[in-house]
């Protein structure tokens, strides 16, 4: 395939001769999970746009390569190790690298590297929060218009949009081929944790917990089959259940982060900042796992009960007529204690594979080399 020139960012000729061009191809590698599922989910969508931005006399294809760069020494990718490469191998005029982990760069959260010179870009995905492929595709799309004409994104327009941007553009001290787009303000920073919660993917974190299940199950169908749960459930009020609830799931998300070292503590630059956002995210991931827990435990004894035990016995046992509200607050006080019980079914699962589960596989394989350098640090 026919190589195109990699733009000056100053030359105007430049640009519009690149704009000219006919067929142009854009790689996009992207991280297993989330980035890979997303890459594939806008591949059609960035083409159209791409189109629609350059003109309809240019025609763009865009190549998604499933695949993982090695993380380097700082726990991020460099990507311009890899690209002369990867251009020689896959004959691409653009490169795109999309991974699923929060990027660190002159101590600063950053949502792009974009290096003109080289004619690649990094994009960060929990950057973006929950971001719908519709963004995502319009992100890819101006990271590649600006590889190929120079021009950089318009700041807002009104000093009131210049002080709600969530990111800031700024040059790379350490590469000066390289300019960064960086994570600014609280907004900014909740987004992160949004899109690090969505690429660990709390819901895959549930078969994992078999032996919590296993235990919360146990101890919740206890409570359903012993007839002193039963007049407690339907004695005690709605808001002293919920109060339950949420400590049951509070006691088992606890225990998950101690029991399998969940708990980050990141060493190096910005170590405050790091160590609020990365364990935060990891609080709410397992937070949403163990609810998840929780529900499916619930509908399990909720239907149980309906089964096994007959309306006009335990209208017997509780001295008054009983309707499906009955069995609700029976299922709902079992299943907390329940959950309760998963906490100490939870320590026979192996660490490891919690670990796993729980994060993203660039975030586990972050948190293993900060643990082997701090490791190193120490010896």
């Amino acid at each position: 395939m026919a190589m195109w020139p990699r733009p000056e960012p100053t030359s105007s000729e430049a640009s519009l001769n690149m704009e000219e061009s006919q067929a142009r191809t854009v790689g996009v590698i992207a991280d297993p999970g989330i980035a890979h599922a997303m890459a594939n989910k806008v591949s059609q969508r960035l083409e159209s746009v791409l189109e629609k931005l350059h003109g309809h006399g240019s025609e763009w294809n865009v190549e998604v390569a499933p695949f993982s760069l090695p993380l380097g020494e700082s726990g991020r990718v460099v990507l311009n190790d890899h690209v002369p490469k990867l251009r020689q191998k896959h004959g691409w005029d653009f490169i795109i690298y999309l991974t699923d982990a929060p990027h660190y760069v002159q101590r600063r959260p950053v949502r792009t590297v974009i290096s003109l010179a080289e004619g690649s870009a990094v994009l960060s995905m929990p950057s973006l929060g929950l971001a719908r492929p519709r963004t995502v595709a319009k992100e890819l799309a101006e990271l590649v218009r600006e590889l190929a004409t120079g021009r950089r994104p318009a700041p807002p327009p009104t000093p009131l949009g210049r002080a709600m941007s969530v990111h800031a553009s700024r040059q790379d001290l350490e590469n000066e081929h390289n300019r960064i787009n960086s994570i600014e303000g609280l907004r900014g920073r909740l987004l992160l944790i949004a899109g690090m919660v969505r690429s660990n993917r709390p819901w895959k974190l549930v078969p994992r917990l078999s032996s919590a299940m296993a235990g919360a199950v146990a101890t919740g169908a206890f409570g359903v089959f012993y007839t002193s749960i039963w007049s407690m459930a339907d004695y005690l009020p709605n808001r002293r259940l919920v109060m339950i609830t949420v400590a049951s799931i509070l006691i088992l998300t606890l225990w998950l982060l101690l029991h399998n070292r969940l708990w980050e503590k990141p060493k190096g630059h910005r170590r405050r900042e790091r160590i609020v956002v990365y364990n935060v995210a990891t609080v709410l991931t397992v937070g949403f796992a163990a609810t998840a827990m929780y529900l499916l435990m619930f509908l399990a004894l909720l239907a149980g009960s309906l089964i096994v035990i007959d309306q006009e016995y335990l209208a017997y046992q509780l001295r008054h007529d009983v309707t499906l509200a009955e069995y609700i607050n029976l299922a709902w006080l079992a299943s907390s204690l329940g959950t309760m019980g998963g906490a100490i079914g939870s320590s026979f699962d192996e660490v490891k594979e919690v670990q796993r589960a729980t994060f993203s596989q660039r975030e586990y394989e972050r948190r293993n080399m900060e643990f082997i350098i701090s490791k190193d640090d120490v010896q």
